[in-house]
């Protein structure tokens, strides 16, 4: 084999293997988040199901939720949380984490919308559902 493809090939083999090692990472699980849930009539509404749910591109699969009710003011809260997180970088990049809403109550249709904060969701009466089952 000629010394310069053996040297290309040698590079590629470095770099490739390179891209495999894993390398910590801070990450944002989920960012600090309110809701408010108003009902038909643009009034607070107490005591509905607030639910975070984490997923995380390009897996398949949900990284975490976490369920809050509403106060008096018809508001859920959600605290940040962080990790350490061993990454490795391939071709499809690496995690990048997405966020979405569900929310339920009695007598209301469940609304599952993307995250965005500062937030309010006006929920329509109907039949209430549970938010989705998590994706394995």
């Amino acid at each position: 084999m000629p010394r310069s493809l053996r040297s290309i090939l040698a590079a590629l083999l470095a770099l490739g293997l390179s891209a495999c090692v894993p390398y910590p990472a801070y990450r944002t699980t989920q960012p600090e988040a309110e809701l408010q849930v108003l009902d038909e009539q643009d009034q607070p509404l107490a005591g509905a199901s607030v639910t975070l749910i984490a997923r995380a591109h390009p897996t398949p699969f949900e990284q975490s939720r976490e369920t809050r009710g509403t106060d008096a003011e018809g508001i859920a809260r959600f605290a940040s949380q962080h990790e350490w997180q061993a990454e490795v970088m391939f071709l499809h990049g690496r995690l990048v984490y997405y966020w979405e809403w569900c929310v339920t109550a009695a007598g209301y249709q469940t609304a599952l919308i993307p995250f965005s904060t500062p937030l309010q969701v006006r929920l329509q009466p109907g039949e209430s559902e549970p938010c989705p089952a998590p994706r394995d």
